[in-house]
């Protein structure tokens, strides 16, 4: 099957000469497509590569029906039209660097001397400066300093070594010398010059490119526009503009397009954060007495907030907000259960339901009629057929961070004092060392759900906080530890250890052991 006949078959026409011939070339085209497709039917499936549009649109394009070229038709225009709604960009396009400069005072000027700058920055950095290259080497500016790129099986800092494969030996293509420093204005223009010598063409090889004479007038007439439309970017007798202070905060949002400084007269739009909506007046303005002229307006509630989960309780899914009708399903830690509703909703009132309060997680009471009881473990260990065995260090709670140092590898880790003592007790050996030798994680950065023994969840943020409150009275493993100013060591639980650092003492880790 050719082309033509592929044209032959896909076309419309009629002709009572060439219909037997034209039915012969459809009826081989369809079963190359179906043998191709591996398909027995007329309704063959394909692999297309397809960028943009919607995608049960893009879906449809899988599918040709030999028997229905309308609807195939049909598809491809469905197709078509859904592009405008679901775009994707196939061809990127790079913005030079100073059009980054906008919505600050006087932009337009700092726009057009940004880009004179790169202009000359790129003058200066240009490989016109450098010895040209041998056999048909390529010359460009690293940094400072003037390189080669030679061509396939040549090399050398000069390009001077090898053999020319892909081109004849002794041809050079002429490349131009840098410009010549601009002329003095002579009838409100000036010019400039560069000639075709570096190097310049030899054995048939080709011209340079482009002009060699250059002219402008000597007055920028994009900057005497700009004198024009914006003087005081210029006259500094001219009164700068007056300027309003940073405007005023909105509980739970902020303000679109925020900018450096804000002239009289600006206008300014509020928006609300996620799970918010705005109610009042968004819009707020730079006064001439410079204070904000801002109306009444706050930001309400329009969804619930994140639930403070207590006492083990776990969540899924964990996010900020919910919007009204959605749920929460809860569970407990392994060797917990759950005691109260297995999901909360919330509610077009913004509260869940039901309340959380309600609902804790308990350990089971051990049967009265079970004689064997189960050992107790330390923090680092678990029962195991009745016996107390080493944990896994994956398997370990939230402890206290520390440093310390593998006395094999001689290398310094950042571990818990449960994962330190589980992997001692599987025989390895560690030794405390400094903070400074691992990156242990600091409260501000632990999430809720993985809080210790001395701290809570702060539902705002999301992350674990001090809780000054706490009495320690599940402390965690015994430690030796040291205080600031003070020689004596004392015995603590880890809880003790924390809440300590969380108020700002400085308390050593001697030994995980008391």
């Amino acid at each position: 099957v050719s082309i033509t006949d592929l044209y032959k078959c896909t076309s419309s026409g009629w002709n009572a000469f060439f219909v037997k011939k034209k039915k012969k070339e459809c009826t081989k085209l369809d079963e190359l497509l179906l043998t191709s497709s591996g398909s027995s039917s007329n309704k063959i499936k394909g692999d297309p590569y397809i960028e943009g549009g919607s995608p049960g649109a893009v879906a449809g394009l899988s599918y040709l029906d030999l028997d229905n070229p309308a609807g195939n038709s049909r598809i491809y225009t469905s197709w078509a039209a859904s592009v405008t709604d679901y775009p994707t960009v196939i061809k990127k396009k790079l913005t030079p660097l100073y059009d980054l400069v906008k919505e600050v005072p006087c932009s337009s000027v700092k726009k057009h001397y940004l880009k004179q700058a790169i202009e000359e920055y790129i003058a200066e950095n240009d490989p016109c400066k450098c010895q040209p290259c041998q056999n048909g080497g390529e010359a460009a500016v690293e940094g400072t300093q003037c390189v080669c790129y030679c061509k396939p099986y040549t090399f050398g800092a000069a390009c001077e070594l090898g053999t020319l494969v892909q081109d004849q030996p002794g041809i050079v293509d002429g490349q131009w010398s840098c410009w010549s420093s601009w002329s003095p204005c002579s009838g409100g223009r000036k010019s400039r010059s560069r000639t075709c010598n570096n190097p310049s063409p030899r054995g048939g090889g080709k011209a340079c490119l482009g002009e060699q004479h250059e002219s402008k007038a000597c007055e920028d007439e994009e900057l005497q526009h700009l004198r024009l439309i914006e003087p005081h970017c210029f006259d500094l007798s001219i009164n700068p503009t007056e300027f309003c202070s940073s405007p005023p905060l909105l509980e739970n949002g902020f303000v679109q397009n925020a900018e450096n400084s804000y002239p009289v007269g600006k206008n300014i739009v509020y928006a609300c954060k996620h799970g918010y909506s705005l109610v009042g007046d968004p819009v707020a303005k730079c006064h001439s007495n410079l204070q904000w002229q801002v109306g009444e307006r706050y930001c309400q509630e329009t969804a619930c907030l994140l639930p403070n989960l207590e006492g083990g309780l776990q969540g899924e899914p964990w996010k900020p907000v919910y919007e009204i009708g959605e749920r929460i399903t809860l569970s407990c830690p392994h060797g917990m259960h759950l005691e109260g509703a297995d999901s909360i909703l919330c509610e077009p009132s913004l509260k869940w339901s039901p309340d959380v309060k309600t609902i804790q997680c308990k350990r089971p009471v051990p049967s009265v009629k079970t004689e064997v009881t189960d050992p107790k473990c330390q923090p680092w260990e678990k029962v195991y057929q009745s016996q107390c065995v080493c944990k896994m260090p994956y398997e370990c709670g939230p402890s206290l961070d520390i440093c310390a140092t593998d006395q094999r590898t001689k290398r310094s880790t950042p571990l818990t004092v449960c994962k330190m003592h589980a992997l001692e007790c599987m025989g390895r050996k560690y030794s405390l060392t400094s903070a400074e030798n691992c990156k242990v994680p600091q409260a501000a950065e632990i999430p809720c759900g993985s809080c210790r023994s001395w701290e809570k969840c702060n539902v705002s943020s999301n992350i674990c906080i001090c809780d000054e409150d706490v009495l320690c009275e599940e402390g965690g493993a015994q430690v030796c530890a040291a205080m600031s100013g003070s020689a004596a060591h004392q015995t603590m639980t880890e809880c003790e250890v924390g809440l300590l650092r969380c108020r700002g003492e400085t308390v050593t880790l001697v030994s995980i052991r008391p």
